[in-house]
């Protein structure tokens, strides 16, 4: 139903209220949203593809659930009428007083209080750039004025925000927020005119099966049945042109492929021959053409496999001894560093090269300097990395002539799946073992080409017949996996690169599918939105595992995963970060919140105190006082002796603080803190001390701002967080994971799946495209544009059914601008 009371006063879900819906939802959350009849707490349910409405709990007896009765007719009236009139001054922009005495007023919440922020009388979700909210403010625009603040003891807060509210809401948007909205593709393409049902292969893919001599470019959009192509195009060879399997050579990015590939054609085969088959990753084939020819020199022990364990090498062998501005660095940045030495050995930029390339950043310049440290020490203690798989397959076939000549002579078929994402070392390796026949097929799909930062280079499949000027090119144009709406929105998307392949595009299926745009308050509400949509979607008899959540940047997926966790609803999520709660300024924030409660809390205390500014060293002196003077830990402070009078001052105003706090709503409290407490400055200084450039301690603080809100006591959002940390233990640890399951994934991650319903949270611009892709176009370069576009697109495609993209109107506390891949793709 779409009618309760808050507070005992009528409340009505309607478009012209949908912007009100997070209050609602707090409210609900805290049992004050009730049902007019049987007073039951309702629940809110509001998801993307239908209206949201209110829920009775499980099991609850109503009159207003039996639709057909009498009793439930007469309470439908009454309240209909009731809200109506309640309603009639909101949507007409008339003065809230100007409802009949015999109505109440709506229910109380931010979004009444002004005439302004009612709704407008026109309902329409049309989604326009007249919808996107201004900037937030930046730090140099002036604070409150002193008349729209309230003082709480000694510290100012904004009037809005009342001290001990159960509900914290959110300022009210100056526009209604599109709820949700057909997304329709700027570019509609055509079906397929005959769907032929009965052949197993479409006449273009026939003929890319057929076409065996010679190099041949198969152009593989997505969802057009290339793994289908592969295993038809190798059992041809072996069946129909007796081609032995051990001469024919398949190659793929994951291991995963490869037996997909063999498990396949292994039913097309007699038993035995697919094992035959050279099928597996280039770094499975390479290295066991290593081992074969080195042992001694590749011992799988060895093998450097974590970023950990090459920062360990590098500490523990003294490789960076004499080294002073390296051994400064911390963890990360060596971590950061090495990746750019990976990048330049894919490239096969080896030391000498990379030390007189001009550096486009700091991390490149001290990557020049580390990568012949790191070289030096992996050779003398005898290790070894993935990249050194790569060069040491080459450098063996480069020097060794008469090895090369009879792999050549062996292997007269190679075939390359995901070409688009291969890297220079492997393209010049394969050519050295297709020659001289030449019988190189590869397929990919440049607008796949994502792995840019792996050394992936979409130049290497757009400049193919350049290498191989007699190559034929065959493009596989018909989407078999999604429906014709989703096609057409990547189409129209990705149409806009520049560096790529034109190419014919096709749809399988004449069903539409859902698109859809919303248009959330913040990244909290957009994650419950999609948790009630995946609810409604199972409720209609979707599977939890064709639902998937495909994410930019890891910070989008904490929201995501903990209202799965309190739906109580299974997924699958890889990461190997620490968890959100265990960074470094999560945990000081939290014990701050800890030591309002409890200003006794020792373990609180001695975790903040660099915050403070005071040593470890004065650990004990502070301990051994509050236990002569038998007071709570953190009011010694203020009466230490060694501290000068102005730390002392500070330490007397963090106990007015956190003593201010405690009866505090936590958002609140955390906004004292933040200022008024001066952790925000801290950190600040922190990371401008470290010359850590990045402003993730400022969107740690903005996510926790934004989970706090959700919860009216400290004391709550404490019990609330560690109970979040203890699900979290258990879903890291969970062994075998649940079959049916949520896919919470990174886009990059997604690649080559596909899922029936996907939710594309964030996009708006800072997340897709990325901030870092922002500051290349600033300074001129278009080319992590086009990459983050694919990027886009790959998410696209990897939906069959529906496609549900979110766009937060805040984000981390900050306002946002919709994503321009938006405008680009849709209407």
């Amino acid at each position: 139903m779409n009618y309760a009371l808050l507070d005992n006063k009528p409340i009505l879900l309607q478009p012209e209220t949908y912007n009100r819906i997070p209050y609602w939802r707090m409210a609900a959350r805290q049992d004050k949203v009730r049902c007019p009849a049987c007073t039951a707490a309702l629940r809110l349910i509001a998801g993307i593809s239908f209206e949201p409405y209110f829920a009775h709990p499980e099991g609850a007896v109503c009159p207003l659930l039996a639709q057909d009765s009498s009793a439930s007719m007469e309470w439908l009236q009454a309240l209909d009428e009731t809200a109506a009139a309640v309603l009639h001054p909101l949507v007409t922009g008339a003065s809230p007083g100007a409802a009949t005495d015999a109505a109440p007023a709506l229910a109380d919440d931010p979004h009444t209080r002004a005439p302004e922020h009612a709704a407008a009388a026109d309902s329409s979700l049309a989604f326009s750039d007249a919808a996107v909210p201004a900037p937030a403010q930046t730090p140099d625009e002036p604070a409150a004025r002193e008349e729209d603040t309230a003082m709480i003891g000694s510290f100012r807060l904004p009037k809005k925000r009342a001290i001990g509210s159960t509900v914290t809401p959110a300022p009210p948007p100056s526009k209604p927020p599109v709820f949700r909205k057909r997304f329709m593709p700027k570019k509609t393409i055509a079906h397929l005119a005959e769907q032929q049902l009965d052949q197993p292969l479409h006449p273009t893919q026939q003929q890319a099966v057929q076409t065996t001599d010679g190099p041949l470019l198969i152009l593989a959009g997505a969802g057009s049945g290339k793994t289908r192509v592969m295993t038809a195009r190798t059992a041809h060879l072996i069946k129909d042109l007796g081609v032995e399997p051990k001469r024919i050579m398949v190659v793929t990015f994951t291991t995963k492929a490869a037996e997909e590939i063999r498990q396949r054609i292994a039913r097309q085969l007699p038993s035995g021959q697919a094992r035959e088959l050279i099928a597996g990753t280039f770094h499975s084939i390479f290295y066991r053409m290593l081992l074969h020819h080195q042992p001694n020199g590749w011992d799988q022990q060895r093998l450097l496999k974590k970023d950990w364990q090459k920062w360990r090498l590098l500490r523990e062998t003294g490789a960076l001894l004499g080294h002073d501005e390296l051994m400064a660095l911390k963890e990360t940045d060596i971590t950061e560093a090495l990746s750019i030495v990976s990048r330049w050995k894919n490239e096969y930029i080896l030391p000498q090269e990379a030390a007189f390339r001009e550096a486009a950043t700091d991390a490149e310049k001290r990557a020049a300097q580390l990568y012949p440290l790191y070289e030096a020490a992996k050779k003398k203690h005898q290790w070894f990395d993935f990249d050194d798989m790569l060069l040491g397959c080459y450098e063996l076939l480069r020097d060794n002539r008469d090895l090369l000549q009879r792999y050549q002579e062996r292997i007269t078929h190679v075939m390359i799946d995901e070409f688009q994402d291969i890297n220079r070392i492997q393209y010049e390796t394969v050519k050295l073992l297709a020659a001289p026949q030449n019988n190189l097929c590869v397929i990919g799909d440049d607008d796949q080409s994502i792995y840019g930062f792996r050394g992936s280079d979409p130049q290497y499949i757009l400049g193919f017949t350049k290498d191989f000027p007699q190559a034929s090119t065959i493009t596989l144009e018909v989407n078999y996996r999604s429906h014709s709406s989703i096609v057409s929105l990547g189409y129209s998307l990705i149409g806009h690169n520049r560096s790529r392949w034109e190419k014919a595009c096709r749809s399988f299926h004449r069903e539409e599918g859902d698109t859809f745009l919303f248009e959330p308050d913040d990244e909290e509400e957009q994650a419950s939105r999609i948790v009630d949509e995946i609810v409604h979607r199972r409720e209609q008899g979707t599977a939890f595992g064709e639902c998937a959540v495909l994410y930019r940047t890891n910070e989008s997926a904490r929201p995501i995963l903990e209202r799965l966790s309190e739906a109580g609803i299974p997924f699958h999520y890889t990461q190997e970060e620490d968890s959100f709660y265990q960074r470094q300024t999560v945990r000081w924030t939290l014990h701050y919140l800890r030591l309002a409660l409890n200003p006794d809390d020792t373990d609180a205390l001695k975790e903040i105190l660099p915050t403070l500014y005071i040593s470890g060293d004065a650990w004990n002196a502070v301990r051994s006082q509050a236990i002569l003077e038998d007071k709570p830990i953190l009011h010694i402070l203020p009466h230490l002796t060694q501290l000068k009078p102005y730390q002392r001052k500070h330490m007397q105003a963090i106990n007015d603080i956190l003593a201010a706090c405690k009866d505090c709503p936590p958002a609140q409290a955390l906004e004292l803190i933040y200022e008024d407490g001066k952790l925000r400055e801290y950190l600040k200084k922190r990371a401008r001390d470290r010359e850590d450039g990045r402003e993730r301690w400022s969107d740690e603080l903005q996510q926790l701002l934004s989970a706090a809100k959700r919860h009216a006591t400290i004391r709550d959002f404490l019990a609330y967080i560690e109970q979040m940390i203890r699900q979290e233990k258990e879903w890291r640890n969970l062994r075998p994971l649940p079959d049916e399951a949520v896919h919470v994934l990174s886009i990059h991650r997604a690649k080559g799946l596909e899922y029936d319903h996907v939710f594309l949270p964030d996009l708006v611009e800072g997340a897709l495209p990325h901030e870092y892709t922002l500051d290349e176009l600033r300074k001129g370069g278009a080319t992590a544009l086009e990459e983050e576009r694919r990027l886009l697109y790959v998410a696209i495609t990897r939906a069959r059914r529906s496609l549900c993209i979110g766009i937060p109107r805040e984000r981390f506390g900050r306002k946002t601008r919709p994503s321009r891949f938006i405008s680009e793709m849709g209407r």
